[in-house]
């Protein structure tokens, strides 16, 4: 099983997609905000704001694919209530 997730970092307002297998989402918070992933290195908290199980990695990509464009941004908004 693959988690999609999607990451804000408040004090850049920056967002980050990704996945991972593990299933685990605090140890995948843990290694952004420890600068373990090059992408999310840097000042600021990131913060999971968002995720969903996936049966398959490429559903878990596509997902990610979905949420980076401007229906995904819409969907995240107003599940997120942003």
């Amino acid at each position: 099983m693959y988690i999609a997730y999607v990451l804000f970092n408040l004090e850049r307002n920056k967002w980050h997609y990704g996945f991972t297998a593990n299933g685990d989402l605090a140890k995948v918070e843990y290694a952004h905000n420890k600068g373990v992933i090059e992408e999310t290195k840097g000042p600021g908290k990131w913060t999971i704001m968002y995720h969903e199980e996936c049966n398959s990695k490429s559903y878990a990509i596509r997902r990610i694919k979905f949420f980076k464009s401007i229906p995904g941004q819409r969907f995240l908004k107003q599940k997120l209530n942003f």
